[in-house]
């Protein structure tokens, strides 16, 4: 919920976990990371927040989708995978959904670390204009 410019975000869940075929007996960790990487705009995962959101408000629980969640090692996490959730999300849910990332490592020395992200209406534009690169 937004309250006087703070969110606050009370419950979440995980997305169902997915069987990928292994190649030559073993999985390709490229392939794993990237299908995962892309979860929040599967379109099965979409149907699934729905259900769960639907599933919450039946037991009179306040639900919305107010984003997506995902965990960084040393603060590595902007990447295509990343900037392409975050784009679908403001994009076809709510242009006020927040990526939130969880620093594994640097919550392991000692204090928490979670971070909100936002894409800037003019990255938006850009991105959507195919104005931005990686490189």
């Amino acid at each position: 919920m937004d309250a006087k410019s703070t969110l606050e975000i009370t419950n979440s869940f995980p997305f169902p976990a997915v069987d990928l075929p292994a190649t030559d007996g073993h999985h390709d960790n490229n392939s794993i990371s990237n299908h995962a990487a892309a979860a929040p705009r599967a379109k099965s995962n979409t149907a699934y927040q729905n259900e769960m959101i639907r599933k919450l408000r039946e037991v009179n629980v306040d639900a919305n989708n107010v984003g997506w969640y995902t965990s960084a090692n040393l603060g590595n996490f902007v990447n295509m995978n990343m900037i392409e959730n975050q784009y679908h999300y403001q994009k076809e849910l709510n242009e006020r959904t927040v990526a939130i990332v969880h620093d594994v490592s640097r919550s392991s020395q000692g204090s928490l670390s979670l971070r909100a992200f936002r894409l800037s209406p003019a990255f938006m534009l850009a991105y959507k204009e195919n104005k931005f690169t990686i490189e």
